[in-house]
């Protein structure tokens, strides 16, 4: 049944990958310049949507704004729609979307009456749950090393990024679901490692 699911979210990115790091330094050393890093308090930020199966990708689509539930809608006809049909050209798939109120808004939910599209049921508040969560991470961190100066040099990165994640790490993703839904039960409420 994995196989069959469309997953799909939103994620924000930042022009400079933001982790922490650690410095191991002896005593005398503590506030060299070499052991500090420079932060920015205030990166500039786009917010992408996208979608992937166990498979291949979706579309990647920058969200232009505050994203509302018309132009959501506008994401479905034009980026999810598309990537359903490359992904599964027989047209036998379930979309996985998350609770967000823009996607369980009535003219959205008309929207996936009309269309015929399946939608996976999905538990509020269940970010464990939803593989696309570590995407975001995995594709984040394999372009950590990027210079982007500008929002539209980041999209573009962003696109090339996703466009070259190897199957095999969609696959183990979406294999992944049991394990995650064990964990889930397992932790009666509280995080997991996912």
């Amino acid at each position: 049944m994995w196989e069959k699911i469309l997953w799909s979210d939103e994620s924000p990115f930042v022009l400079r990958f933001n982790r922490k790091r650690r410095v191991w330094r002896v005593a005398n050393e503590t506030w060299n310049p070499r052991n500090c890093v420079g932060t920015v308090k205030h990166d500039k930020k786009l917010m992408v949507w996208g979608c992937f199966a166990a498979h291949g990708v979706g579309r990647l689509y920058q969200v232009h704004g505050l994203m509302k539930k018309d132009d959501y809608i506008k994401i479905l006809d034009n980026e999810m729609r598309p990537s359903a049909a490359q992904l599964f050209p027989n047209k036998d798939f379930i979309f996985q979307q998350d609770n967000d109120p823009k996607h369980t808004a009535n003219v959205v939910k008309d929207w996936f009456q009309d269309n015929a599209v399946e939608k996976l049921s999905w538990p509020s508040q269940s970010p464990d749950l939803n593989p696309i969560e570590n995407l975001w991470s995995i594709l984040d961190f394999k372009l950590k090393d990027r210079v982007v100066n500008t929002l539209p040099a980041l999209f573009a990165v962003l696109e090339e990024g996703w466009n070259s994640i190897p199957v095999e790490t969609l696959q183990d993703l979406v294999w992944s679901m049991p394990r995650r839904i064990e964990a889930v039960l397992g932790a009666t409420g509280y995080a997991t490692k996912y």
